[in-house]
């Protein structure tokens, strides 16, 4: 991958981890101990509350932890694709230590592994 597809691959991948993050800000506290780490905020419910709005805050408290999950599993990746880029060993398989095929980066920017690693360990 070229000095200027990489930088434009580097400006997007900035604007998605903004992105993220600024979702995460909508619903979550940050982990201070933890980079990358949020926990979602639970909709406490009062005496008054029926046993169905209560059932209801559990549910919106679980599918927010669903949320925050994914969003955390990207933003990592995120990171771990930007550091690799900044210290010069984007592109480079994790398992084999060949480099990845461009159209795969295109397709994959956050992809470890070459296609044969990948199908080695079967994560496709």
């Amino acid at each position: 991958m070229d000095l200027i597809e990489l930088e434009k691959l580097k400006k997007f991948l900035l604007q998605e981890k903004t992105q993220i993050e600024s979702e995460l800000k909508d619903f979550t506290t940050k982990n201070p101990a933890i980079e990358d780490d949020y926990q979602s905020h639970f909709h406490k419910s009062d005496q008054s509350d029926t046993l169905d709005e209560k059932a209801h805050s559990v549910t919106d408290f679980e599918e927010d932890r669903a949320v925050e999950q994914n969003l955390e599993l990207r933003l990592k990746e995120i990171n771990e694709t930007l550091k690799k880029i900044d210290g010069g060993s984007y592109g480079i398989c994790d398992r084999c230590s060949l480099p990845i095929d461009s159209r795969r980066l295109k397709v994959m920017p956050a992809a470890r592994f070459c296609v044969n690693c990948t199908k080695k360990v079967k994560l496709i």
